[in-house]
């Protein structure tokens, strides 16, 4: 499943992302994939203190958005970066890591990108996911996010005019299958929609939802 997400951030956050992007240094963006020729871009450095500020507060906005609540289930977020195309600059075909080498590892499930440059500051630079035989594009508002399955081939489309300014971070799950998740989500839509209904809904029918949900949570949930 793929997930947008529409004002992850508020234009302040944004506006002050923005900035923030033009004093902190950027590396070139091999330095966490040593050798990968497909990746040609810059991103702000884990190691650099500079990078702390941006890192949480893209990850606040993620954990307080309640679509990606209930969307991913997180467990767990890796800590976000900023990352930068210029003009020619693109990251081909690729699959993002299965482990990231926190401690303990950290599995992604999810891959997310949060938009901070207005799509009509910049030309190409479209977030492309191969689904199936599918290929389906993603180039969102400034504010605006994309989940989805850190196990999708993907390629970020060259930049051909402007700049293209992203946070980008990976999420681990509770519950790993994706399958499982889809059904979760849809019990709670299910439960939303007969909370809705007059009077608040029949309470029998919401208990039983919530048990359904909580129970198949605490059976596939990892601990």
């Amino acid at each position: 499943m793929i997930r947008t997400l529409r004002n992850v951030l508020t234009r302040a956050e944004v506006a002050h992302l923005v900035q923030l992007a033009e004093r902190v240094p950027f590396v070139d963006g091999r330095a966490t994939n040593p050798g990968a020729t497909i990746k040609n871009n810059l991103q702000v450095s884990h190691g650099d203190p500079a990078a702390s500020e941006p890192g949480l507060l893209l990850r606040d906005a993620l954990l307080r958005n309640p679509e990606v609540r209930a969307f991913a289930v997180p467990k767990q977020v890796a800590r976000p970066t900023l990352a930068r195309y210029e003009p020619g600059m693109n990251y081909g075909w690729h699959v993002d890591e299965a482990l990231f080498p926190s401690n303990p590892p950290m599995r992604s499930d999810l891959s997310c990108t949060i938009w901070l440059s207005d799509p009509a500051d910049y030309d190409g630079g479209e977030l492309t996911i191969e689904m199936g035989e599918q290929r389906l594009s993603f180039k969102g508002a400034a504010g605006d996010g994309v989940l989805y399955p850190s196990t999708t081939i993907h390629q970020v489309a060259p930049v051909t005019r402007g700049r293209r300014l992203v946070g980008i971070s990976w999420l681990q799950s509770w519950v790993a299958d994706s399958h499982r998740r889809e059904l979760l989500l849809q019990l709670d839509e299910a439960k939303a929609i007969a909370a809705a209904q007059p009077g608040g809904g029949d309470a029998r029918q919401l208990v039983l939802l919530e048990s359904l949900r909580t129970n198949l949570f605490r059976m596939w949930a990892d601990t």
